[in-house]
């Protein structure tokens, strides 16, 4: 009897060991009862299901807690605008000079910083209405807003309207409004901008009064709004090289390679091994040794080396795509590639998940194993009037893993199907039981022989 316990206990301790999911901590430093962690690419890593759909957030009491699930972009803009302001020359000239090209001559001053111009106007044809001729400069970014600085009239409403041209004789107009500078009682009330229509590139722009009004101008800014592409810390991940087929009859070289994780990818990056190469290829994928390749893109690469300098394609961008197996097809009429094999990349943009701390700490982040559910929620769920503000402000619980070996793991393949341990423990505890009772009855035969 001995013997089986030592077996059932041997045996225990064996499937107490068998757990899939991996275990990350979660570093919360106060009783906050929010938090916002972003996924590393070791958790992405680790799932087991499309979309991380395995993912579960427990605290020290082994409860799920409710998260949610927010995308990059939800979070963090695309772009940044800046504004930039800048004065223009202002010239004060007499309508019929516009109307009457013998009446004005122009003078153009260009240098390395600026170009400038000179007007000269023919007093002969004096016209008691004066407008403002301003001068944009040759190139500029598209400009809508106008601020102005002017003498006198004050407590009244100038109303305004605003031409543009490139050639001093054709005008159309881009915008109106109203300017009002006026103090009554120790407060002051002063409207000195004037937004465009549109957005306007011309090179000169006409100022001028709609009604009689006398308008002395001193000065226009020009404000212009500089849009910059952000650049979003995107995660990577090199796809490992399965295997190279060559089709002489069609002249097609495909490339396999294998992803051992789940990750979402958006973006291709193709390391090509020869400089100056310029070359294209169509990007497939499948999820199944024996299934279909579904087409994905077609992309021109290239790499160049010119003046010590490396120049590539840009990174391909693709309808986000979790996929298992991965195929480069170069086609020699087209480009083709080398004998050697280039690199492939992933990349994606990392999720944000907002957790709420409920419970006593620690709190973990498991993933790998599917639960029996999983406890995600709304992100309105926990944040009421939700707003992306109320994320940024949230505290920052960093994501880690465990304590590691000092021997490296090897890289798990989390699309081979993960072992279901509660069935082989079921097993396992049938077939340990029919042992302990086959020993049993062995033990009373024995019992029953001696004398």
């Amino acid at each position: 009897m001995k013997s089986f316990k030592k077996i059932i206990a041997t045996a225990a301790l064996c499937f107490s060991g068998l757990v899939s999911a991996e275990s990350f901590n979660l570093s919360t430093t106060s009783s906050e009862p929010l938090y916002q962690s972003l996924l590393t690419k070791e958790v992405y890593a680790a799932s087991h299901q499309d979309h991380i759909q395995d993912l579960t957030i427990i605290n020290a009491s082994g409860e799920q807690v409710p998260y949610a699930l927010l995308h990059y972009y939800d979070l963090h803009p695309q772009t940044a605008t800046s504004i930039k302001r800048q004065p223009l020359s202002v010239f004060p000239v007499q309508e019929s000079s516009l109307n009457n090209p013998n009446a004005l001559t122009i003078q153009l001053e260009n240098s390395a910083e600026s170009s400038n111009v000179s007007l000269n106007i023919n007093n002969a044809t004096a016209d008691a209405k004066t407008v403002f001729l301003v001068d944009a400069g040759k190139k500029h970014p598209p400009l809508q807003t106008l601020s102005f600085d002017w003498q006198g009239s004050e407590g009244v409403l100038l109303s305004l309207e605003v031409l543009a041209s490139d050639d001093l004789k054709n005008w159309s107009s881009v915008g109106h409004g109203v300017l009002l500078k006026t103090t009554a009682e120790g407060n002051a009330i002063l409207q000195n901008s004037i937004t465009l229509d549109y957005p306007t590139e011309a090179r000169y722009l006409q100022v001028r009064p709609t009604k009689n009004e006398a308008l002395q101008l001193s000065r226009v800014d020009a404000a212009y709004n500089n849009v910059r592409a952000l650049t979003p810390a995107m995660m990577w991940q090199t796809v490992q090289f399965v295997q190279r087929e060559q089709d002489n009859k069609n002249g097609v070289v495909n490339l396999d390679f294998e992803a051992l994780g789940r990750y979402p990818a958006s973006f291709v990056q193709v390391k090509l091994p020869q400089d100056n190469t310029i070359t294209s290829a169509s990007i497939f994928v499948r999820n199944k040794q024996d299934a279909p390749w579904q087409y994905i893109t077609t992309t021109s690469l290239y790499q160049m080396n010119q003046a010590n300098k490396t120049y590539t394609n840009p990174d391909i961008l693709i309808n986000s795509t979790t996929a298992r197996f991965w195929r480069l097809a170069f086609n020699q009429a087209n480009g083709g590639i080398g004998q050697q094999n280039p690199q492939l990349n992933l990349g994606w943009l990392p999720q944000t998940v907002v957790w709420n701390a409920r419970g006593q700490a620690p709190f973990k982040l498991e993933v790998g194993e599917k639960p029996s559910f999983v406890n995600t929620v709304s992100v309105a769920n926990l944040i009421p009037d939700f707003k992306i503000e109320k994320v940024h402000q949230l505290p920052v619980a960093n994501i880690s893993a465990p304590v590691a070996s000092a021997v490296a793991p090897q890289p798990k393949n989390t699309w081979t199907a993960a072992p279901d341990y509660k069935s082989w423990m079921l097993w396992g505890g049938l077939l340990l039981g029919v042992m302990l009772l086959a020993g049993m009855a062995v033990s009373l035969l024995k019992s029953d022989n001696k004398p």
